[in-house]
């Protein structure tokens, strides 16, 4: 490369330094017009992103201009010795990053243009093509890519995505059957095969392909909404509205379902940034590494203090290592940055009801609900604790809520049955059991729980014991435990079989007494006495029994300094 070309790279036609300086506009055409149109690049207005992202920025195009210089003035052979690529590269990384497509093209393609064999300025290009929509472009540069790392799983996943999403399935299949013979059970490619199937309207491959992804990574919210699509195709409508209130109402476009990807993970650490700590506190997080999540969302808020929105984070990574003392403090700083950051209050509210402290619990969830009304947990939370502390009008309420944003929330269905209970409204909760059992008949806690109505509730046109019985019996056929063995002793007591009520009951406390809870198992002996006295119960639960105290055990000193 001759030295006009080198200072060319940097400052094109208009560019002050370039008209006035030691090279002319004239010698400045007739050099990169020589060396294959390199592109000047210049810095954007900078003013958008943090000031460290600024000096990164800054640094590495100062970098850029040196080595020019020095080919300029002869004294280096920086382009042969690949330093000018590298540092095309790294600039366009951190521009990348900093969303500065434009500016990082240029830099990509000067790249590919003094280096044309390395696969990463094309796959590069192809993420920014991309990127602007640009699809039929972002195809040629994959295809680039691919052909000069023909087994890059990155590469072969991405060409196949913007294949189907171009509008061309049967391209991206060969592409994937590939991929998945070099890289079999990638959630990656089988998510992609699946939507390929989908847009080719092959609906049960789809859902054999897709159920397999979601097999693989059941928190891949995003595979819900093609899979929905397929089920409708199928004409499986339930299962459609099942996976269609799971995908948030988005078909996405592959987030959520990752692909091993070092190049692009390149971009996403190129930045010292609250951003990128923060993205990297997230990513550590969906991999279970929390102490590093911590160390991330840290230097995140030591970098940006003001932000509430870091400081909820770094607290809801601190309690996940168990430091929650310390993740409140995180907590009420972000509350005090913003009172209206109803995750916060949320998460407050959780510590403060594993605390046992559940006045100010329920302060804070209220506060959660009254910043955020759609934030159904925060509801669901209020009225399990309200419901814990005897409040059951005000918990049927929040429950209310609960169901009227989730309408198949089964913490909701289950929570509102057992507050009519308390009421001693059983006919009321029976139904609801009965309609939540038809919404989950895998679920045993709701045929269970109605069974126990219908042996022992206190209210006559409520009670039904040959079905307290057959509910009982067929739970029984499935699983084995303490409560199942109980609420066949009231069925049979509710029956007149007292002789096998009792051997039932006594099955139940020895269960209980197994599980180390000798206090449950002298409790129950009050049933036995009944049955041993023909008498059958009218007593379902307990007040004490867990199904009245929903929430999380207390933990005495979880908040102390």
């Amino acid at each position: 490369m001759g030295r006009v070309a080198a200072v060319c790279l940097l400052f094109g036609a208009g560019d002050g330094w370039a008209a006035g300086g030691p090279i002319g506009a004239a010698a400045a055409s007739q050099g990169t017009e020589a060396e294959g149109a390199l592109l000047p690049v210049v810095l954007p207005d900078l003013s958008r992103v943090h000031e460290t992202v600024r000096e990164q920025l800054r640094e590495a195009h100062a970098s850029l201009t040196a080595l020019a210089l020095e080919g300029a003035a002869g004294t280096t052979d920086a382009v042969r010795s690949g330093a000018l690529v590298g540092t095309y590269g790294d600039l366009g990384r951190l521009l990348m990053a900093s969303e500065y497509l434009d500016e990082a093209e240029r830099c990509f393609r000067n790249a590919q243009r003094l280096a044309p064999d390395d696969f990463r300025w094309p796959y590069y290009l192809g993420h920014l093509a991309r990127s602007k929509g640009r699809l039929p472009a972002a195809v040629e540069y994959f295809e680039q890519a691919l052909r000069l790392q023909p087994n890059d799983l990155a590469t072969l996943t991405w060409l196949a995505l913007v294949y189907i999403d171009d509008g061309h399935p049967e391209a991206a299949v060969p592409v994937l059957e590939r991929a998945r013979s070099l890289h079999p059970g990638t959630q990656a490619i089988l998510f992609q095969l699946g939507r390929a199937a989908v847009a080719q309207r092959d609906y049960a491959t789809a859902v054999e392909l897709l159920e397999e992804t979601l097999s693989l990574n059941p928190a891949a919210t995003t595979v819900h909404y093609p899979l929905a699509i397929a089920y409708r195709g199928l004409g499986d409508l339930d299962q459609a509205q099942f996976h269609l209130e799971r995908s948030g109402g988005g078909a996405g476009d592959g987030a959520g379902v990752a692909v091993p990807d070092p190049l692009m993970a390149e971009v996403g650490t190129a930045l010292r940034s609250p951003q990128v700590y923060w993205d990297l506190g997230l990513y550590a997080g969906a991999n279970g590494d929390w102490p590093e999540a911590v160390r991330q969302f840290r230097s995140a808020v030591e970098m940006a203090p003001g932000d509430p929105t870091m400081r909820l984070n770094l607290g809801l990574a601190l309690n996940r290592t168990a430091d929650a003392r310390a993740a409140m403090d995180e907590f009420e700083e972000a509350v005090r940055l913003d009172p209206g950051l109803a995750r916060a209050h949320f998460a407050m509210g959780t510590l403060l009801e594993r605390s046992g402290r559940y006045e100010e619990a329920i302060d804070r969830y209220t506060a959660a609900v009254t910043h955020d009304p759609n934030l159904s947990e925060a509801h669901l939370r209020l009225a399990d604790v309200l419901r814990r502390t005897d409040r059951l009008d005000a918990a049927l309420a929040s429950y209310e809520q609960v169901l009227a944003l989730e309408p198949r929330s089964r913490e909701a269905h289950f929570g509102e049955a057992m507050a009519l209970v308390r009421l001693a409204r059983h006919q009321e909760a029976l139904e609801r059991l009965r309609s939540a059992a038809g919404l989950y008949p895998d679920e045993p806690a709701f045929p269970l729980a109605a069974a126990r109505l219908l042996a022992a509730s206190s209210d006559p046109g409520v009670r039904s014991g040959q079905e307290a019985l057959d509910l009982t019996q067929a739970l029984v056929e499935q699983h084995d435990t303490t409560a199942l063995a109980e609420t066949m002793a009231m069925a049979l007591a509710e029956l007149g079989r007292y002789t096998e009520a009792m051997e039932w009951q006594r099955r139940a406390m020895a269960g209980a007494a197994a599980a180390g809870r000798a206090d449950v198992a002298q409790r129950m002996a009050a049933n036995l006495a009944l049955y041993r006295s023909s008498t059958p119960s009218r007593t379902p639960w307990r007040d004490d029994d867990p199904e009245h105290r929903p929430g999380p055990p207390v933990e005495p000193g979880l908040l102390d300094r």
